[in-house]
């Protein structure tokens, strides 16, 4: 309902006193939702209208640098950027081009094998493990980068080609400037119409103790985007930077830590005193037992042994300390993990290593959860920011250096197999989903790291030596024909059992 003022607007100004109305009555809505309203249970709920960016850029150093000291410190969060990383990329996720033309695709995955073992800048890592690290960091950190570095052909690579892994602390995120032909977010250039068009780097990582570049080390400079992949999982729509997978539930085991040195410290401090002693005489009195002066302090202080037997003296009074137990410890700490579990999208079972009330469904249940979350940062984030890109630029080179003759970007990514725990039961799903076309053989092959290709000819050439020894494999069929029999030698199952022929 409106009041004197707003008709006294209206009267002036009836499109200012619309415009009011409007507003009064929008709130009026908005407050209808519990949530929205100002009550006395949402008196400390502090919240902003800011942007993600924003909220990001005031806290994120903070958040990166808590989140390091947790996976540094505290066996639950080591443990959960471990498993995340664990499960993402296993043992690698490979890649299997699909040019169409069979003598390229060997071409470029025998370039490729070599290339790995050269793809690091550091030349310590292959690729398979920098995928890995580069997973741990953005778990981490939040975001992580690669930088593609051309080399020149003297340099002796297979491929002249290589990345280098920078943490998120090298983008000089404290640059917000507004271009001519764009603007800079948080160290991230954009153009005028919304694309990322480079970076500024910090030519050493801030916190390094000598500088490792000739740039000064607090220097940043512009790095264009062609030469920048920038791995994050970004929360909300426009956010340039992105936070740590632990940043809901930093508090929660920064308290569990702290809860658990609690505990230690009353245990040690109920421990610091046996008995207490209370006699006219004061400490100058007889003892109970043998009695000796501590050099360091000046008091007496009284050897009480097992098994002993004593006899009070007169008008003594001895009282003994029994240390409480705090029997809702197992509790609180059971409940808390699970909560940080949650938010960490880690099991509870994984997470605590915890098998207690656990069932063959329970735990197969948990793990398709998480192997929908694995799933789902592998094909959205994983493999289109980082591996995709990483391809594109090698297939290029190859083109380049004359080795494949059009260029054709084309590639399959086999991830690592997601085990269910009864292979038998996941053998026979896998015939099935062959049977009805859910997967091409190549698929089935390529998800458990073998190249299809290799996969054909060892089968073929163990096939006939094999035969000529003479052995039969139980349940075999043709080479190919049955893809649950074909394991990565080229033999049969492994519940196979060999008889000899006559």
């Amino acid at each position: 309902m409106s009041n004197w003022l707003d008709k006294a607007i209206s009267w002036v100004s009836p499109q200012v006193g619309l415009r009011r109305i409007r507003a009064r009555k929008l709130t009026e809505v908005v407050l209808a939702y519990e949530g929205a309203r100002s009550a006395r249970r949402q008196g400390g709920w502090n919240t902003s209208g800011t942007s993600g960016n924003t909220e990001i850029g005031v806290g994120n150093a903070k958040l990166r640098a808590n989140a390091r000291d947790l996976c540094r410190n505290n066996a639950y969060a080591r443990k959960a950027k471990r498993e995340w990383a664990k499960r993402v990329v296993g043992y690698g996720i490979t890649p299997r081009p699909d040019t169409g033309n069979a003598r390229s695709n060997t071409r470029i995955l025998e370039l490729f094998n070599r290339w790995t073992e050269q793809c690091c800048s550091d030349s310590r890592l292959n690729f398979y493990a920098a995928q890995k690290l580069l997973v741990e960091s953005c778990y981490e950190s939040g975001e992580v980068l690669v930088r593609l570095w051309d080399r020149r052909p003297e340099d002796g690579l297979a491929v002249p080609l290589q990345i280098q892994l920078l943490e998120a602390d090298f983008i000089d995120e404290s640059i917000y400037r507004q271009l001519s032909n764009g603007y800079i977010i948080q160290g991230v250039q954009f153009d005028v119409i919304g694309r990322v068009a480079g970076y500024w780097l910090f030519g050493s990582h801030p916190g390094e103790v000598v500088a490792t570049s000739l740039r000064p080390m607090l220097n940043s400079a512009f790095v264009p985007a062609q030469y920048i992949l920038h791995h994050a999982e970004i929360d909300r729509p426009g956010d340039v930077r992105a936070v740590t997978r632990l940043a809901a539930v930093i508090s929660k085991l920064r308290d569990l830590d702290e809860y658990a040195d609690a505990e230690i410290v009353r245990k040690k401090t109920e421990a610091c005193l046996a008995a207490m002693i209370t006699q006219d005489a004061g400490s100058d009195g007889p003892t109970l037992g043998a009695a000796a002066v501590d050099a360091s302090t000046g008091l007496k202080v009284e050897d009480l042994r097992p098994g002993m037997i004593m006899y009070g003296q007169p008008g003594a009074d001895v009282k003994f300390f029994s240390p409480e137990a705090a029997g809702d410890y197992a509790a609180y700490k059971k409940t808390e993990l699970r909560e940080i579990a949650a938010g960490l999208e880690i099991p509870y079972v994984v997470l605590d290593d915890n098998l207690e009330a656990v069932n063959y469904s329970s735990y197969r249940g948990g793990l398709l959860a998480f192997r929908d979350a694995i799933e789902e940062y592998r094909w959205n984030w994983f493999i289109p920011q980082v591996l995709n890109p990483i391809w594109r630029r090698f297939i290029d080179k190859l083109y380049v250096m004359g080795e494949i003759p059009e260029l054709n970007y084309a590639v399959a990514w086999d991830p690592p197999p997601f085990d269910l725990l009864d292979r038998e039961a996941e053998a026979k799903a896998d015939r099935l989903e062959l049977q009805i076309g859910k997967k091409t053989w190549p698929q089935l092959i390529g998800e458990i790291g073998n190249d299809p290709e290799l996969q054909v000819s060892e089968i073929e050439k163990w096939k006939s030596r094999i035969e000529a020894a003479g052995v039969t494999f139980a349940g075999s069929t043709s080479a190919a024909g049955d893809s649950t029999n074909s394991g990565g030698n080229g033999n049969a199952g492994s519940k196979a059992e060999p008889n000899s022929t006559e």
